[in-house]
C-alpha cells in the first residue's frame, strides 16, 4: 500500500526528523518493513523549510506553513497525493492536520486514517471558530481511527460506527536495554555512590514535576546523599519556572535517545509523577514508561491515566497529586534491588505494534 503520513515536524517540542524521534518515526519505520511504501508530508511551522530528505527509507517532504499560507499548503498536499497515487492518507500529531487531511483525502478519493494521540481539545487548533464541529465530523467519518490509549478509543467509539483501534506508544528494545549502573553514571559524569531518583520527559507542572521536586526536598532531610536527576526540556505550552540550582538536583537538559538510555540505567529508580488533568487522564503511557521497563528499572507512577495498569507491584503506585504518598512510594522503591519488567516491555516493541497496524489497514484497502 502507498501511504502518505501528514504530520507536524515538531512534537513534544522536538524535531522528529533531525532528532529521529517520536511515535510517527518509530511506528512508520517499522510499518514500512511489512511491505508498504511510506512517505511523510511534514509541516514545518518553526524553521519554514521547504526541502526533501529521507529517514529510514522513508521519503520526507518538509513544507513550510503559516496560517496565511493555508491555501498553498492545501494545494501542495493535493498535488503530492495525485502525483504518486497514494492509497491511504494518515493524519497525525495535530487535529488541524486531521481536518485538513480528511477533506483532501475525500477530494482525492483515497482512504483516510486519523491518529488521535492526545486530548486534542486543549490544542490551539480548537481556538478556530467551529473547529470542534469539524473535528468531530472527521472522527465520526474517517475510514479508520487510531488512538494512543484505550480511553481515547472509547471516546471516539461514542460517535463512530466504523473501525477504531488502540495503538499505544512503544519502545525500541534494541536501544533500551539493561546496562551497568556505574558505567552509565560515568558516561554522564554522575556521582557513582549517590542514590539517584530520576524524572525523564517534558518538564512541566501539568506532568507533576513541581510535585516531584517538593517530595524530593522532603526526602533530602531523610535520606543522606539522595539526588534528583531531571532530563528533558522545560515545557513551552505554559510559562514554566523551575529552580534547577537547588541542592541535590542534577539537571541534564534534553538528551538524544542514545544518551537517554544511560540516564535510565544510571538511576536507582524512575518516577512518573503525573497529576490528574486533561492531558494525563487520556494517556495510555508516556514513551518513557515502557523504556524504563525495558531497562529493568523500578518505576514509581501515579494513578493518573492508564499507565499504572502496567505496574505489577501496586506498592509502586502513588496517589496522583499527593506529595506525601509519592514520597512514601519512592522510599519503598529505593529498597528494591531488582525488577524483571523487560519481558512485558517487549510486547510494546515498535515492530509488534506496527504488525497490529499492518493487519488493520489491510482491511480498509
Amino acid at each position: 500500500m502507498k501511504i502518505l503520513v501528514f504530520t507536524s515536524r515538531y512534537t513534544a517540542g522536538r524535531d522528529i526528523i533531525s532528532e529521529d524521534f517520536g511515535r510517527q518515526v518509530r511506528l512508520f519505520e517499522q510499518l514500512r518493513k511489512f511491505g508498504h511504501d511510506i512517505d511523510f508530508f511534514c509541516v514545518d511551522y518553526k524553521k519554514y523549510e521547504n526541502r526533501n530528505t529521507s529517514l529510514h527509507g522513508i521519503r520526507i517532504l518538509i513544507r513550510p506553513f503559516k496560517p496565511v499560507g493555508l491555501l498553498s499548503l492545501l494545494s501542495d498536499l493535493n498535488k503530492t497525493i495525485k502525483n504518486k497515487n497514494y492509497d491511504l492518507l494518515i493524519a497525525t500529531s495535530d487535529p488541524l492536520w486531521g481536518v485538513i487531511g480528511y477533506f483532501v483525502a475525500r477530494k482525492c478519493r483515497i482512504k483516510f486514517m486519523y491518529d488521535i494521540q492526545d486530548n486534542y481539545l486543549v490544542y490551539k487548533s480548537y481556538k478556530i471558530p467551529f473547529f470542534g464541529l469539524l473535528e468531530r465530523y472527521v472522527v465520526k467519518n474517517s475510514d479508520l481511527v487510531m488512538c494512543a490509549s484505550n480511553i481515547l478509543s472509547d471516546n471516539a467509539n461514542k460517535i463512530r460506527s466504523k473501525k477504531t483501534i488502540t495503538v499505544p506508544n512503544g519502545v525500541d528494545t534494541k536501544i533500551f536495554s539493561p546496562m551497568d549502573k556505574i558505567k552509565s553514571r560515568k558516561k554522564l559524569n554522575l556521582p557513582t555512590n549517590a542514590k539517584i531518583i530520576s524524572y525523564i520527559g517534558s518538564i512541566q507542572k501539568i506532568q507533576g514535576v513541581d510535585i516531584l521536586i517538593t517530595a524530593f526536598e522532603e526526602l533530602r532531610r531523610e535520606i543522606n546523599g539522595i539526588k534528583l536527576m531531571l532530563v528533558g526540556r522545560v515545557g513551552t505550552v505554559f510559562e514554566e519556572k523551575f529552580d534547577f540550582n537547588k541542592e541535590g538536583i542534577i539537571y541534564l537538559g534534553s538528551l538524544p535517545q542514545k544518551e537517554v538510555v544511560f540516564a535510565i540505567n544510571a538511576s536507582d529508580i524512575l518516577i512518573i509523577p503525573y497529576p490528574k488533568n486533561m492531558f494525563t487522564e487520556v494517556m495510555f503511557a508516556p514513551y518513557k514508561l515502557v523504556e524504563f521497563m525495558a531497562c529493568n528499572k523500578p518505576v514509581v507512577v501515579t494513578d493518573a491515566g492508564e499507565m499504572h495498569r502496567h505496574i505489577k507491584n501496586k506498592k509502586m503506585i502513588a496517589k496522583a497529586g499527593s506529595v506525601k504518598d509519592l514520597k512514601e512510594k519512592i522510599k519503598y522503591a529505593l529498597k528494591i534491588n531488582k525488577v524483571n519488567s523487560r519481558k512485558k516491555a517487549l510486547l510494546f516493541d515498535w515492530k509488534n505494534i506496527a504488525k497490529k497496524l499492518d493487519e488493520t489497514i489491510k482491511l480498509i484497502e
